[in-house]
C-alpha cells in the first residue's frame, strides 16, 4: 500500500472517530506491512477521460471505477488501458443531465464559433478541471445571441493530444428567444492559433 494512501486513510479515520492521527497511521502501517495493494481512484478515471477529451461527472467516474473492479480479470489486472477501454463507450447524456448538475461535470472546455479560428477556454489542467461547464455554456449562449443562426460549439479539451471535438452545439435560430443546446454531431475543431483562457 502506498504511504500517501495510508495517510489519507488515517486522516479519514482519525477525523471521523476523533482519534490520534499518528496512532491510527501506526495501526494501518502494521496491518499493511505484509500485504500489497495497487489503488485506483476516481482521479485516475478523470485522467483517462481527459486524455480522451470526454467530459465526465464524478458520479459516473465512480460507477466506471466500480465496473472495472467488478469485471476484474486477476490474470490481467487493472491498467491505464483498462480504464481507457471502460471509457470508450462512455458519453454524458446531456439531455437528461439536470441543470444543477452542470457544475459537477469534470473537464476543460473550449467554445468556438463555426468558421472562426479562435476559441475561449474555460478551466485549465490540472488546476481547474471542475465546475467549468456552466461558465462555458453561458458564454456560448451569449456568442450564439450575437451570431444569429451560426452554430457555436462546446468541446472538452483532450489533455495530451489532439484538438477538442464538438460535444454540444448552441444555436439561436431566427424567431427564437433563447439558444438551443443539443449534443453535437458536427466534426470540426477550432484552430489552436488563438487562445483566450478564462480561469
Amino acid at each position: 500500500m502506498y504511504d500517501y494512501i495510508l495517510e489519507e486513510m488515517a486522516d479519514a479515520i482519525s477525523k471521523e472517530l476523533h482519534l490520534d492521527n499518528a496512532e491510527v497511521l501506526n495501526i494501518l502501517g502494521r496491518y499493511w506491512q505484509d500485504k500489497i495493494a495497487h489503488v485506483w481512484q476516481v482521479e485516475d478515471v478523470f485522467e483517462s477521460a481527459r486524455r480522451a477529451g470526454k467530459p465526465i461527472t464524478r458520479e459516473d467516474a465512480v460507477e466506471i471505477l466500480h465496473e472495472v473492479f467488478d469485471h476484474l480479470d486477476s490474470d490481467l489486472g487493472i491498467t491505464w488501458m483498462t480504464l481507457d477501454i471502460a471509457l470508450e463507450d462512455y458519453k454524458i447524456d446531456f439531455r437528461s443531465l439536470p441543470v444543477d448538475q452542470y457544475s459537477n461535470v469534470h473537464g476543460v472546455f473550449k467554445v468556438w464559433l463555426q468558421g472562426d479560428s479562435s476559441f475561449q477556454q474555460f478551466g485549465t489542467y490540472p488546476q481547474k478541471a471542475d465546475g467549468n461547464l456552466p461558465e462555458a455554456l453561458a458564454f456560448s449562449k451569449e456568442l450564439a445571441k450575437k451570431n444569429l443562426g451560426v452554430p457555436v460549439f462546446v468541446g472538452c479539451e483532450p489533455c495530451h493530444y489532439g484538438e477538442a471535438e464538438p460535444w454540444l452545439t448552441v444555436i439561436l435560430k431566427d424567431g427564437e428567444s433563447e439558444p438551443i443546446i443539443e449534443e453535437s454531431e458536427a466534426v470540426c475543431a477550432p484552430s489552436s492559433l488563438t487562445i483566450f483562457t478564462k480561469e
